[in-house]
């Protein structure tokens, strides 16, 4: 798997599922400017308060092929491993899918992120251990230094603006 952090920007986003970890996946991608769709006959708590607070359009259903069609980013986050297969089986070749219950059945795995300023730190161990994954994320974050921070955000806007100039 090649990492690469991928823009979002307007692009529609389904997620299948409405438990905890589909909840989860969705709160990493409302912080994106994406449109996203939840399809899934039940919400739980979690996942409520997010199509509420970030106006989710939450489609009370079990999944069908038209679902599919015109999502650029999947995850196939039920939790009924034989939906997620299906899921992955059906989608278009051009489209990433991420399968959260088994992830070699999916292109894309979604990684731990480590935000704080201008850095971004995606973390994975290909699926081996999401518990695992969070630890290492948590040691990354705890290097990060204020000062080190600072220091890009003032490297990044001089580049600004010898961007500006040499245009």
């Amino acid at each position: 798997m090649l990492p690469v952090h991928l823009d979002l920007t307007n692009k529609q986003v389904l997620i299948v599922g409405g438990g905890l970890v589909a909840a989860r996946r969705a709160n990493t991608l409302c912080d994106e400017r994406c449109r996203i769709t939840v399809v899934s006959p039940d919400l739980c708590d979690d996942m409520f308060n997010l199509v509420d607070t970030y106006k989710l359009t939450w489609k009370k259903k079990k999944v069908d092929a038209e679902d599919l069609k015109d999502a650029f980013f999947i995850v196939a986050a039920t939790n009924d491993p034989s939906v997620n297969e299906w899921i992955t089986q059906t989608a278009l070749p051009h489209q990433l899918v991420n399968c959260v219950s088994q992830s070699e059945l999916g292109n894309v795995i979604v990684p731990k992120v480590v935000k704080a300023g201008k850095v971004m730190i995606s973390v994975s161990t290909s699926g081996a251990s999401p518990a695992r994954t969070k630890q290492l994320a948590a040691a990354i974050e705890s290097l990060l230094e204020q000062e080190d921070l600072d220091a890009l955000d003032a490297l990044y806007t001089e580049r600004k603006k010898r961007q500006r100039k040499s245009r």
